[in-house]
């Protein structure tokens, strides 16, 4: 339920640049290589840090040319290449560099662009992305990842790979619990985290359609009896758009368990969070808001005239055929795969959340769903039996911010998708669907950030462009 990487993601989509034989590869190298001098000095001594795959080292040359004292991208990027070889110098002048570099234990190429600033001593940018992989490239990228964080312990879980209506990669890794010994599979029920806000959307939405809410009409109107005025003018489009101003729920830190032991319902949510009014004049800036997404939770309610999970189970789930999905409380989460965290202790250990989880999840986030189900919520969305025509457009498209549509992460560029992630402790999702494609990817993790920032990741800047 923590803001997703999702939510800022872009697809780093860039065409495959096609490698030479040797005597052209040479003739090129020759024509762009650079005169010795500070960029070329700068960039050796990176490429040298970089393939060491020292994090002391690393983040000397971070903090020496980039005043950046804590670079995960390249930290990660280390490991999971172990390093590059030149491939090529593509241009080259005094103060710019672009390498061709080719990873050590992953298939494929990267690109990087170095540039220095005025003084001619630090980088203005280092910047170095995979190039698209052809054909099932990006597939086999992705799995080989997934193997290597899961021989650390760094990814359990699941990932589903689809185009059209075909299946073209489905495995599991790791195990549900780790006391149990039962293997993961795609069956497995895992927490969603704010993946599921796509579900109250849905619904709200589906009550648009119906005539019963009107998306600019403030929340008031139906939560009558709200106690701050100001809060209560903020619209239902700007709930579902994230520009409200609503804040968060003060639940899920790990500072917040006081709170999370008094709250068991939306209604308790709302309660704790009631009095203070919007963080900004609503409508004019976008902030990514758990709370907003609660109050739309009561308003289903309200409207419905019975429980939001209710009106989840009956009106999204089955439709969809979505069968082990839902909402348990945290005395029924057996057949719920652990989520284990390194977020809660002094030294970077495995330990289970459970410790973090709220009572029972809620509209902005928390429930329960398997990566078969998962596919079949996307399959649902754009078969026409979640919402219709008009409705469905309006959640996939970006409004006034720019990243987001109605409940949707919304990507207009390069590779256009919809979908959502979500991340929290022991957890983390990426549900996305790319239309000119026809993919859906699917990954469901109980360990932190392992499918946004890490898996996610290298399937998007290998997956290939829009055709």
């Amino acid at each position: 339920m923590f803001r997703s990487l999702a939510a800022t993601a872009v697809a780093f989509a860039m065409t495959l640049v096609p490698i030479t034989d040797a005597s052209e590869t040479e003739a090129k190298n020759e024509a762009a290589a650079p005169q010795n001098g500070p960029i070329l000095q700068i960039f050796q001594e990176w490429l040298t840090a970089f393939n060491s795959g020292d994090v002391a080292e690393i983040k000397v040359f971070y903090r020496k040319y980039l005043h950046d004292d804590n670079p995960i991208f390249a930290l990660e990027n280390a490991q999971d290449t172990c390093g590059f070889s030149v491939e090529r110098f593509e241009a080259s002048s005094v103060t710019a560099l672009t390498v061709l570099l080719r990873q050590r234990c992953l298939q494929g190429l990267q690109r990087a662009k170095l540039e220095l600033v005025a003084d001619g001593k630090t980088l203005k940018t280092l910047d170095f992305r995979p190039l698209a992989l052809p054909g099932d490239g990006a597939i086999k990228a992705t799995a080989l990842i997934a193997n290597r964080l899961a021989a650390r312990d760094e990814f359990a879980g699941s990932i589903i790979v689809a185009r059209g209506s075909k299946r073209v990669f489905a495995r599991s890794w790791g195990l549900t619990n780790v006391t149990s010994r039962t293997p993961m599979s795609l069956d497995t029920p895992m927490f969603l985290a704010s993946a599921g806000k796509m579900f109250t959307a849905v619904a709200v939405l589906q009550l648009v359609d119906a005539g019963k809410i009107d998306l600019d009409a403030p929340f008031g109107k139906y939560l009558t009896a709200y106690p701050n005025a100001e809060m209560a003018k903020v619209t239902i489009r700007q709930l579902l758009n994230h520009r409200g101003g609503t804040g968060d729920i003060g639940i899920l830190g790990r500072e917040d368990g006081a709170n999370r032991a008094r709250v068991r319902t939306i209604a308790d949510i709302v309660k704790l969070n009631g009095t203070r009014g919007p963080d900004f004049p609503p409508g004019t800036k976008e902030d990514y808001s758990n709370y907003g997404f609660i109050l739309l939770g009561a308003v289903i309610e309200k409207v419905a005239g019975g429980s939001y999970y209710d009106y989840v189970a009956d009106h999204v789930f089955k439709p969809a055929g979505m069968r082990d999905s839902g909402f348990p409380d945290k005395e029924h989460l057996k057949k719920v795969a652990v989520g284990y965290t390194t977020y809660f202790g002094a030294e970077p250990k495995l330990v289970a959340n459970t410790g973090s989880l709220p009572w029972l999840g809620a509209s902005a986030g928390g429930g329960v769903s398997t990566p078969n189900d998962m596919l079949r919520f996307l399959q649902a969305m754009r078969d026409g039996k979640l919402l219709s025509p008009k409705m469905f457009k309006v959640a996939t498209t970006a409004g006034a911010t720019p990243w987001y549509g109605m409940g949707f992460v919304v990507n207009s560029g390069q590779n256009a998708s919809w979908g959502h992630g979500g991340n929290s402790y022991g957890m983390d999702v990426a549900v996305h669907y790319y239309a000119k494609n026809d993919t859906d990817f699917v990954c469901l993790a109980t360990r932190d950030m392992a499918c946004n920032r890490l898996i996610f990741a290298w399937f998007l800047r290998t997956f290939p462009p829009d055709p």
